[in-house]
């Protein structure tokens, strides 16, 4: 992994002094925030430019340039006289790290990518309302973290980044921040206008020897546009649209080729507090039974790793042969309908660009390019398959027609494809703006609810469904 990772993979042992009654992460924040400088000050901060040199090397020459955005981007670039040696970028939308310029590029996912997007918010936002972001806290304990006594503060997100911050109980200023593969220590906090930052930064990396840096410059709210914190996009042109169109006139296909398969499922659904604590897990597992045209028949098989009793079992698979066969008799009824629709939806939308002309027939593809603008195509590798990735995000001034469209516009993310096979490889989306479920009457989803979506390819080319995730906060009313 490039040194300028915000995340990685290895751990370091923590062994936590746990004290009585420890303070909330609200109140710690708090206290930090009046601490450098006040909550409204700390909050003017729209956008930072910080250069930090290494210590003992000349004066004057930048090591490593961060940037910061409100309320969710930054990106570090590091420096070896000069040139552009790495550069790592995250947002609530995409998490990228490059070698060099022009280097080796790859988009992460997972957890990578959930620790770098968390690092990214908490330090743009400088923690103000950082519950505006979903992010959670919880206090954990009370440590000694450069001869002062420290609380540990673990921030985390739903789809599982984890971040831990140490406040000095005297100085209430952050003195350390890790995670699982990186530690970084704070001090000689100096005024900068009106805002003390720290002007001494030791970074240490699993596997790879601690380092010092000194601040040499900070430049305040000078305008850093969001681009700056978009992935480098390719060299030659990419056709985002037509590859989009590809994988839309593929997907009826491949349905029919699905349908030839069964799998099994495995399903885990984790409601979580506002710690960061798992209140409640259920685990579910299906054998799933895709039908022709669309559509799949579900057969339970357990519930929290316990097997269904004889008699359950003996019903669930009457249930099963029962559907499947009311399925087949009404197959060619569900054929028909579907025909008669799609001929209506071009009669409907012939006109509308990306339908009818360009025969985007799938309505849900239609309204994903009229709503969405592609940012950043480039080629990666991913699970040892070359991939045509892009991010996406509401088109500026796209004004919604249906409820399809109203989702879609609320939505931002990232997509890889399989050039090749012209399938999804992979899908992230998650919701800038708040969603409202029967005019806010049945339910309200929140921004930040996200979703990701893969797929892997078979040795006969067949894709089916490897793995998905959703992540929602919703208020439900009921």
């Amino acid at each position: 992994m490039l040194a300028t990772s915000l995340s990685g993979a290895g751990v370091f042992a923590q062994t936590p002094a746990r004290a009585g009654k420890l303070p909330s992460p609200e109140k710690i924040v708090g206290e930090y925030l009046k601490a450098v400088g006040g909550k409204k000050r700390v909050a003017g901060v729209r956008d930072a430019v910080y250069e930090w040199s290494v210590e003992g090397q000349q004066q004057g020459t930048t090591a490593l340039r961060i940037q910061r955005r409100s309320p969710d981007a930054e990106r570090r670039d590091v420096l070896d006289g000069g040139n552009m040696a790495g550069s790592a970028a995250a947002n609530s939308r995409t998490a990228w790290v490059q070698e060099g310029t022009g280097g080796f590029l790859q988009t992460l996912t997972g957890a990578e990518a959930s620790i770098a997007k968390l690092h990214a918010t908490l330090a743009a936002r400088r923690l103000v309302d950082y519950k505006k972001s979903n992010v959670l806290a919880r206090t954990i304990a009370l440590e000694q973290i450069a001869g002062e006594q420290s609380y540990l503060v673990e921030f985390a997100t739903r789809e599982g980044g984890r971040v831990r911050y140490w406040f000095g109980a005297t100085s209430k200023l952050i003195l350390q921040i890790a995670d699982d593969a990186r530690r970084v220590r704070f001090g000689d906090y100096r005024a900068e206008g009106r805002v003390l930052e720290p002007h001494r930064m030791t970074e240490e990396r699993d596997g790879q020897r601690a380092r010092t840096l000194m601040l040499t410059n900070v430049r305040y709210n000078t305008g850093i546009s969001d681009d700056v914190f978009d992935p480098p996009r390719a060299a030659e042109t990419i056709d985002v649209l037509a590859l989009i169109r590809e994988v839309g006139r593929n997907q009826q296909e491949l349905d029919q080729r699905v349908s030839e398969y069964t799998f099994t499922r495995r399903q885990v659904e984790r409601e979580i507090n506002d710690r960061g604590e798992v209140k409640k897990e259920k685990t579910i597992v299906h054998e799933v039974y895709p039908v022709p045209g669309g559509g799949r028949v579900l057969k339970l098989i357990s519930e929290d790793n316990v097997a269904l009793s004889t008699e359950k079992a003996a019903r669930e698979e009457k249930r099963v042969v029962e559907e499947l066969a009311k399925i087949e008799r009404e197959n060619e009824k569900r054929q028909q309908k579907r025909a008669r629709e799609k001929e209506e939806r071009a009669k409907k939308k012939g006109s509308e660009t990306g339908v009818g002309e360009n025969g985007d027939d799938d309505v849900g593809i239609a309204a994903f390019l009229r709503a969405s603008e592609f940012v950043s195509p480039r080629r990666e590798r991913f699970r040892d398959r070359d991939a045509v990735v892009f991010d996406f995000r509401a088109r500026p001034g796209f004004r919604p027609t249906n409820r399809d469209e109203t989702l879609i516009a609320k939505l931002a993310g990232v997509v890889w494809i399989d050039p090749v096979d012209r399938q999804v490889m992979r899908l992230e989306a998650r919701l800038a703006e708040g969603f409202k479920i029967g005019g806010g009457l049945l339910a309200s989803v929140r921004p930040g609810s996200n979703f990701a979506f893969e797929q892997t390819r078979l040795a006969d080319g067949v894709w089916l469904p490897r793995f998905s995730q959703i992540s929602a906060s919703a208020k439900v009313f009921l």
